[in-house]
């Protein structure tokens, strides 16, 4: 066997190998491709769900509020975290601005535990205010709630 026949073959045996080994690579890119998809198909699904879940919430709180369930304030409270945990653009929060406003300006107020510890003065302090601010913000609050009844994000 001549030098040439020689390194002839190691040249296809090298070849040869190189191209089962980017085969092999190839393979091992697919797969990871078929992982990823699929764990990024399985968050999306996920996170469909999770919008179903505050879509509904949000339901249910502007029925609770439309049939004085709930306080206007504890309905703004609760709809403007919902709505803005949707990341939702301004442009698509403008028209339940009243609910942010008004969440905003009750605020202050301290709710559960809080609530608990304030002296009876300081409860009815607060609920006055609470009831002041409600009597202004209760037609656009309420026609916000209205326009969010069978709405979906």
């Amino acid at each position: 066997m001549s030098l040439l026949a020689l390194l002839l073959s190691v040249a296809v045996l090298i070849v040869i190998a190189l191209a089962a080994y980017a085969i092999y690579l190839h393979w091992q890119l697919r797969e990871q491709e078929k992982r990823r998809e699929a764990q990024l198909k399985a968050l999306q699904v996920e996170a469909d769900k999770q919008r179903d879940r505050i879509n509904k919430s949000i339901q249910v709180i502007a029925a609770a509020m439309g049939s004085d369930q709930m306080t206007l304030t504890e309905g703004a409270m609760r709809l403007s975290v919902l709505l803005q945990s949707l990341g939702l653009s301004e442009e698509v929060l403008t028209p339940y601005s009243s609910l942010f406003k008004l969440a905003e300006a009750t605020a202050h107020i301290p709710i559960l535990e809080e609530w608990k510890k304030l002296p009876l003065k300081q409860r009815l302090a607060f609920d006055q205010q609470r009831e002041a601010l409600e009597a202004d913000y209760r037609d656009l609050v309420m026609d916000s709630a209205k326009q969010l009844l069978n709405k979906n994000f």
